[in-house]
């Protein structure tokens, strides 16, 4: 259902949908490997010799079939990566804006990021940072390669005393330490925080880098999604990757980040397209784990009938009952004892109760109704959570994970 709901919003956006084959030519993961999360990839050899890959990703093929030009496309697909220390098939919907990337652009994507968010949870934030002005500021300082790495790890930490080390290793001047630990404990409301950006330029280049933030602002603002954004310097991944904007979502009660994306030009750049791109991924497989819905329960309503009753009636129920939005399952009252999987109902009613449960006019999933029917429908056994328990669970297999 989530998928559904995330391709209509991107389709009403004016994204089309991109659909590829499992796997590539492995030279074209090869030749890109500071572009993948992982260098590890699963092999294997055509018919005619020639060396294929599983896709670990899907924006290399989409910049690759781009022609130069402008495109917007979202997605749906599975990619191969190593994870915990095995490969894993991980569900990814995410959407790609290639082009002339300008501030719209750039806030469409962050605004399609939110909307996306708010398909999963109520309360979620977006941390957004800038490679491109952390780079600048950088070479303003003139810091060696060796140093702008230890100075990122920093970041990422959030370890400001780690600054003053370098300033005791002649890395860094006194006056630079301070500014970047400034820097490096800034998180803020996005438009306080680029607000206050603009005091950090020190080049005419971060200036303009900072009034553009200030720009995304006012962007973002008119699409209502300002107030989930924050500025955070810490957001660092990536920055071989990414050139420009990077961002991060993360879900009230789900421990992980499941979106993240941002501006990555060099892409395109090097496989001579003359276009810029921005977009981000949002870890379906991640999102599944940690729903709310699945948590509540399997169905809305367990329909058990017994051998003797006729199939008819049991077929006229769960057509009337999932016709309205209801998950509705029937089972055997002798296989209870047998089922493979633990079956979580928010409501158990025997064939007769289904049967008047499917006479009522106002039978749907809504939670209000569900409970106005257990009190109306006799026989309705309740399955809800409670105190942060699971009511009836049927059969002793794993359940839900």
């Amino acid at each position: 259902m989530t998928e559904q709901k995330l391709n209509e919003l991107y389709e009403r956006f004016g994204y089309r949908k991109f659909k590829m084959t499992k796997f590539e030519p492995y030279d074209l993961y090869a030749d890109n490997r500071d572009f993948l999360k992982s260098s590890q990839l699963i092999t294997f050899t055509d018919l005619d010799g020639s060396l294929l890959a599983l896709k670990p990703d899907v924006t290399l093929s989409i910049i690759k079939s781009n022609l130069g030009g402008e495109e917007k496309v979202y997605y749906n697909e599975t990619v191969y990566r190593p994870k915990d220390n095995h490969y894993r098939e991980i569900l990814q919907s995410g959407i790609e804006c290639i082009g002339r990337i300008d501030a719209y652009s750039e806030a469409e994507v962050i605004a399609l990021a939110a909307e996306s968010l708010k398909l999963i949870g109520e309360r979620f934030v977006i941390r957004v940072s800038d490679a491109a002005f952390l780079q600048e500021m950088f070479a303003t300082m003139g810091l060696s390669d060796s140093t702008v790495a230890e100075a990122l790890r920093l970041f990422s930490m959030k370890n400001t005393a780690g600054f003053d080390a370098l300033v005791r290793e002649g890395k860094l001047t006194e006056a630079s330490a301070r500014t970047l630990k400034s820097l490096a404990d800034l998180y803020r409301p996005f438009r306080e925080g680029a607000a206050e950006l603009r005091s950090y330029a020190i080049s005419n280049a971060s200036a303009q880098m900072a009034d553009h933030l200030a720009k995304l602002c006012d962007i973002l603002e008119a699409f209502s999604v300002l107030q989930y954004v924050y500025l955070d310097f810490s957001l660092v991944n990536s920055m071989d990757y990414y050139n420009g904007l990077i961002f991060q979502g993360a879900v009230e009660e789900i421990p992980f980040t499941v979106l993240s994306g941002g501006r990555y030009d060099r892409l395109p750049e090097k496989m001579g397209k003359k276009v810029g791109a921005i977009g981000f991924a949002l870890d379906l497989d991640t999102v599944a784990n940690y729903s709310t819905q699945r948590r509540d329960a399997d169905v809305d309503v367990l329909v058990l009938y017994d051998m003797g009753d006729e199939a008819t009636r049991v077929a006229a129920v769960m057509r009337t009952l999932s016709a309205r939005g209801l998950r509705v399952r029937s089972l055997r009252v002798e296989e209870q004892a047998r089922v493979e999987h633990k079956i979580t109902a928010r409501q158990t009613l025997g064939l007769s109760e289904a049967e008047a449960l499917a006479t009522r006019e106002d039978a749907t999933a809504d939670d209000a109704v569900l409970g106005a029917m257990r009190e109306a429908v006799p026989g309705a056994v309740a399955s809800t959570m409670l105190d942060g328990e699971m009511g009836d669970h049927i059969g002793e297999g794993s359940g839900i994970k």
